[in-house]
């Protein structure tokens, strides 16, 4: 294979596929994330599920990606990244092939479970990656802004192969459709990627137990608070149990000799900024998909295939700003960049609250789908390289998975906080106007879009939370 020179701390000779491969493993874990959500409707049919069981199918990836992405960032630092990678997409390819031949929500549910474990493994190394064998200049600007627009790309691609492959082929494509690029990635692997890795090689045993149950069972608290309500019990022992577990972690680190985690990350302030402002795009860039994706259907009444379609705009914004992005952040700096692309995600955050039965796509829809294309290409780019400013080698792989965790539980909370404001205005609505008319279809519309309004309100809110958090936090240059 092609090599390029890539002069850096230890002189290493890159292949030219290097960026390409780390970028599509990004993209594989990242499609996961939303590509069964228009899936979902045609996996109920075939196991008779719940909607909660339903929910479960999303959860169950969720639960062991979110849980896990801190053990995973670091496994990278003990094991080489590389190797941890090569783990975490062997573990997601054969989850992938273990759900699409499941014949009950058993097996199905246990290969989402197995699917995040290996998104966890695989997705806070590949930042790593690029931050250890990239030196800072226009290689790592270059690699950054394509591990940036894969991320965004990601979510987009997966929203519209979901609706694509379940109409035209079936729902177990979504799953399948991993196999062969798993199966690519692990061969190339190690013929072009050299392995990486840190100093360090004695694992925080107490620290990685506490760390991974404090998450798994704040994200499962959340989890269970979406389906059951916030007044749950065993969500609000959950989540109760989940602010004890962090404080004891915080009290293992800072005693331990070589943490998980060290805090000497989060005290700098330019990447607890940036942690905190991808947690809370986030917060707002999952639900506003999940709502666009219900009020195309259920309001607009779109097929899947139609509907999935209907998100290609945003990868179009991702793609063209993600490109812009790496001409101008030489330029201007990290700094407007991430100002920009916060204010731009709440703007169109913002318009969506506007969405009705009879909402013009071009008028309303298209532009606010670009804005949001805008802001994660823009964001995303300056936002990853501000989340690593001054990240030892040794730590590439933990700080990684501390922005990967950000992100995921931002993204959880999001969805179950906002989905269930959603639903409660739905249903206040659905009782005000029951109480004067017989119940329509209409009607039903009527409330589920002034559901999705308060839900797109918040959501726009987030946006603008994590612009004031850029506007203190985000480096000058």
């Amino acid at each position: 294979m092609t090599a390029v020179n890539v002069p850096g701390r230890s002189g290493r000779r890159l292949s030219a596929f290097a960026i390409p491969l780390i970028c599509t493993a990004q993209l594989m874990a990242t499609l996961d994330v939303t590509i069964v959500n228009l899936a979902l409707p045609a996996m109920q049919r075939e196991f008779a599920l719940s909607d909660a069981g339903l929910a479960w199918v999303i959860d169950a990836y969720t639960l062991a990606y979110a849980g896990l992405l801190l053990l995973g960032g670091r496994a990278g630092d003990l094991v080489g990244h590389r190797r941890t990678l090569m783990i975490g997409i062997s573990v997601f390819a054969a989850s992938s092939l273990l759900g699409g031949f499941a014949y009950d929500p058993g097996l199905l549910l246990a290969a989402r479970a197995g699917q995040g474990v290996g998104a966890a493994l695989a997705t806070p190394t590949t930042l790593s990656l690029i931050t250890t064998l990239f030196p800072p200049g226009p290689g790592r600007t270059k690699a950054m802004v394509a591990y940036g627009a894969m991320a965004g790309l990601g979510i987009t691609i997966g929203l519209v192969l979901g609706g694509v492959l379940t109409e035209l082929a079936s729902w177990r494509w979504v799953f399948l459709v991993n196999v062969p690029i798993g199966v690519v990635l692990l061969a190339a692997a190690p013929r072009v990627l050299p392995e990486s890795t840190g100093a360090r090689r004695r694992l925080d045993v107490l620290g990685a137990a506490v760390g991974t149950a404090a998450l798994t069972t704040l994200v499962y608290g959340v989890i269970r608070a979406g389906i059951d309500g916030w007044g749950d019990l065993v969500s609000t022992v959950a989540l109760a149990s989940a602010v004890l577990l962090l404080a004891v972690f915080a009290l293992v680190e800072r005693g331990a000799a070589e943490p998980m985690l060290p805090l000497r990350l989060l005290a700098h302030r330019t990447r607890l900024g940036a942690c905190l402002i991808a947690g809370l795009l986030f917060a707002c860039l999952y639900p506003s998909f999940f709502f666009l994706s219900r009020a195309l259907q259920d309001v607009l009444g779109q097929e899947p295939i139609e509907a999935g379609l209907r998100f290609l705009p945003i990868g179009l914004g991702v793609l063209v700003f993600a490109i812009v992005t790496r001409r101008l952040v030489h330029v201007t700096g990290a700094r407007t960049l991430v100002l920009g692309g916060t204010a731009a995600t709440a703007v169109a955050a913002l318009s969506l609250v506007m969405v009705d039965a009879g909402s013009s796509y071009p008028a309303l829809l298209l532009p606010a789908l670009i804005g949001l294309g805008a802001g994660v290409g823009t964001t995303f780019v300056a936002n990853a390289a501000s989340a690593m400013t001054d990240v030892a080698e040794a730590d590439a792989g933990i700080a990684s998975g501390l922005l990967s965790t950000f992100q995921a539980v931002g993204g959880t909370i999001g969805v179950a906080v906002l989905a269930a404001l959603a639903a409660s205005a739905t249903r206040a609505d659905l009782a005000e106007r029951a109480a004067s008319a017989a119940p329509s279809p209409d009607a039903a519309r009527e409330a589920l879009v002034a559901g999705f309004g308060q839900g797109f309100a918040v959501a726009g809110g987030l946006a603008v939370l994590a612009l004031v958090v850029a506007v203190w936090t985000a480096p000058k240059r």
